[in-house]
């Protein structure tokens, strides 16, 4: 995870529980800086958000749209996760990485090798992996829809990791056994 202390903007968090353990949207006025999933308890899910923001956490709840879509995904649902993010924080590479996995659709898997191919850089699987790993927008950018070329799942960055990711996977109905 990214370690991204916001000093000069204050932001908003909205805290919300699913069927995969606590979430939350950390987001300023205008676009979502970070997605955290899958945490067993709400406190260990504020102490990384606390982590992270500090004291620029607004002490107002956020309302934002995306959790409400996060929700309905999480009851199993196929829905177009959509929010404006904060791009700022990332390499050029990695926003390219991004925009391509956010292509995958619903219910189906790619490999990081095709991903490198497909943002011209044949050889980069490992590269493309080390930046899906560094994603701090889990489920809008479906990193977990992204697994190795031999079949096993590979690596997730959200707390869970690849135990997570099988399930995300499930979710959205992918009925492939993986190795591993």
């Amino acid at each position: 995870m990214s370690s991204m202390k916001c000093t000069t903007t204050l932001v908003s968090c909205a805290i919300f529980q699913t069927k995969i353990g606590w979430c939350a949207v950390v987001a300023t006025g205008k676009a979502v800086l970070r997605i955290v999933i899958g945490f067993s308890e709400r406190e260990q899910l504020l102490k990384q958000i606390l982590k992270e923001f500090g004291s620029a956490i607004e002490k107002k709840p956020a309302r934002m749209s995306i959790t409400g879509e996060m929700k309905q995904y999480f009851s199993g649902k196929e829905v177009f996760l959509n929010c404006a993010m904060d791009w700022s924080s990332l390499s050029p590479f990695q926003q390219k990485v991004y925009k391509a996995a956010m292509k995958v659709p619903y219910g189906t898997v790619d490999t990081y090798g095709n991903l490198a191919r497909r943002i011209g850089c044949p050889k980069g699987a490992r590269a493309v992996g080390g930046a899906l790993a560094k994603n701090p927008f889990p489920l809008v950018v479906p990193c977990h829809r992204i697994v190795r070329g031999d079949g096993s799942l590979g690596g997730f960055s959200a707390r869970g990791g690849s135990v997570l990711k099988k399930k995300l996977l499930r979710l959205e109905r992918v009925n492939r056994r993986f190795k591993g």
